[in-house]
């Protein structure tokens, strides 16, 4: 996918945005992919869906993509659940 966009690469903020990883929690992580994903443009919601799976951890990503979310929200939501469900209200960290 990146390959695609290899014209747009060079656009600072979809750079930042394909090489954000988690460092907080899950909501801060949430907010700084919404802060950089708005200044990015010509890219489909289905590539940005992706974009957001893949920065995290394995496990993570195999339980969002079984997940197979359709919109940046649902993706959203089922990562604050899978935060839940694992970490209860501890912060889930990227490490």
């Amino acid at each position: 996918m990146i390959a695609h966009y290899e014209d747009i690469k060079s656009n600072t903020f979809f750079s930042q945005l394909i090489n954000l990883k988690q460092k907080g929690s899950m909501a801060e992580h949430i907010e700084d992919f919404q802060k950089l994903n708005i200044r990015v443009n010509d890219i489909p919601e289905k590539h940005r869906i992706e974009v957001f799976v893949w920065c995290f951890k394995d496990n993570i990503q195999h339980e969002l993509g079984l997940w197979e979310p359709n919109s940046l929200e649902k993706a959203f939501r089922w990562a604050r659940k899978f935060q839940r469900k694992n970490y209860g209200n501890k912060e889930a960290y990227h490490s």
